[in-house]
């Protein structure tokens, strides 16, 4: 099990809103300490913006996948936001009060696009069921060794391949049933929604079993919205061209 579940939902939500309080409070009665001056400086965002790419790139390179769960890239994503969203308290108004839309859209986007993978990050999980025909589980094997209990059951039906004119495999398919549920027919590349962000894939076919992979990501939502604001506030910046 991954040490980074320990921080999942509510606890998560309730760390978020603490950073984002605690910051707020030290913009709004003290922005011109040193601390909040240096995070609102270009140094700052220049410095953020080139360890992420230096980690990547060095994560890229090496297949070190693993180091972004560690506690240094984790730090560096949350330095990152923490000058995202200073910036975005700073400058979200122009000095008469009107609100800059495009700003607005473009930075809190990309901080609930970043925001929403950081924290929702221990309430992500991949599983897998192995069923034969007629078998039913509620438990899913996590790729780190531990075991999730569903909290609805999985009835396998059937499953089958079919095949194209030169017998290559052309489609898998599987029929499961969600707690005895009407069947429903899953493929390859396309899967079955079964809660608030809680999909089950057909991963393989054998000769007498199939696996169903299931893919939890509840906060993919507002990484979505994250994003749409991001296309929106683009769209009107060039749209409408820069602000004179």
């Amino acid at each position: 099990m991954d040490n980074w579940t320990l921080f999942a939902f509510p606890l998560n939500l309730i760390l978020a809103l603490l950073w984002m309080f605690v910051w707020w409070i030290l913009w709004k009665n003290h922005g011109k300490s040193i601390t909040v001056r240096f995070m609102l400086s270009p140094a700052a965002t220049v410095s953020s913006v080139a360890l992420l790419l230096l980690c990547s790139l060095w994560i890229g390179f090496s297949g070190k996948n693993g180091f972004v769960t560690s506690i240094p890239f984790v730090l560096l994503l949350l330095y990152i936001q923490t000058v995202l969203y200073l910036v975005s308290l700073r400058r979200w108004k122009t000095p008469g009060g009107v609100v800059r839309w495009r700003f607005l859209l473009i930075h809190v986007g990309l901080l609930l696009a970043l925001g929403s993978g950081f924290w929702g990050y221990p309430d992500s999980s991949e599983s897998r069921v192995v069923l034969g025909r007629g078998d039913v589980a509620r438990d899913a094997y996590e790729q780190e060794g531990g075991v999730r209990i569903l909290p609805y059951s999985v009835y396998l039906h059937d499953f089958r391949t079919e095949y194209d004119g030169n017998g290559a495999p052309s489609e898998y398919s599987a029929v499961i049933s969600i707690d005895e549920g009407s069947p429903v027919q899953i493929t390859v590349n396309h899967p079955l929604n079964v809660g608030f962000g809680e999909d089950i894939y057909l991963a393989s076919i054998s000769d007498d079993h199939c696996i169903l992979q299931i893919v939890r990501e509840p906060w993919r939502y507002f990484a979505l919205a994250g994003i749409l604001m991001l296309l929106a506030g683009a769209f009107m910046l060039f749209s409408k061209g820069p602000v004179k």
